[in-house]
């Protein structure tokens, strides 16, 4: 192994955890991971003159292994009966459905415009309970109250919350709480 070789080997273990992560999202059982992962490697290895090594290779990474994943599931399932093969496809559909972009930052900007709209001691109990980390029997405690009673309006809160941001998702306005 020359020394080009042995640095792209060593970028490629340094990468080694984030491969296998791609390749769990991929593969629908851990043995097959480890598979992906070393195919991955040794594809890396075999064009290790192609690649940038001074550039972030995640992404680079990243698609070598979505690529081997997929091949590796097409070539396991063709073997298997129709309807195995037809519950595999529907799988992999659903893993690339959640490459799609993450909602998550719309939902947290509704999250907050929900959360203006509550009443201010309701605020004060989510503030309490979700950014101060104090606890329900210390809330209890401080407000002179049973654990239970505090358990029941947070799961009140939460639930108008819910429904807020369903409403404002469906009508893409804002709602009231």
């Amino acid at each position: 192994m020359n020394t080009q070789e042995t640095r792209a080997a060593q970028i490629f273990l340094t990468h080694h955890d984030f491969v296998k992560g791609v390749a769990l999202k991929y593969a629908p059982w851990p043995g097959l991971m480890e598979d992906i992962a070393q195919q991955v490697f040794l594809e890396f290895m075999a064009k290790e003159q192609r690649w940038d090594l001074e550039n972030d290779l995640r992404p680079l990474l990243a698609t070598m292994t979505r690529h081997v994943a997929m091949r590796l599931w097409r070539d396991r399932t063709r073997q298997r009966p129709e309807v195995v093969q037809k519950l595999a496809d529907h799988i992999r559909l659903l893993a690339e459905e959640s490459e799609l972009p993450p909602r998550y930052e719309e939902e947290v900007g509704l999250l907050r415009e929900c959360l203006q709209k509550l009443p201010e001691k309701s605020r004060d109990l989510i503030q309490m309970y979700y950014y101060s980390d104090v606890s329900t029997p210390q809330i209890a405690e401080q407000l002179e109250m049973k654990a239970d009673t505090v358990c029941r309006a947070l799961s009140r809160v939460r639930e108008k919350l819910r429904e807020c941001i369903q409403r404002q998702i469906q009508q893409g306005g804002a709602a009231h709480v």
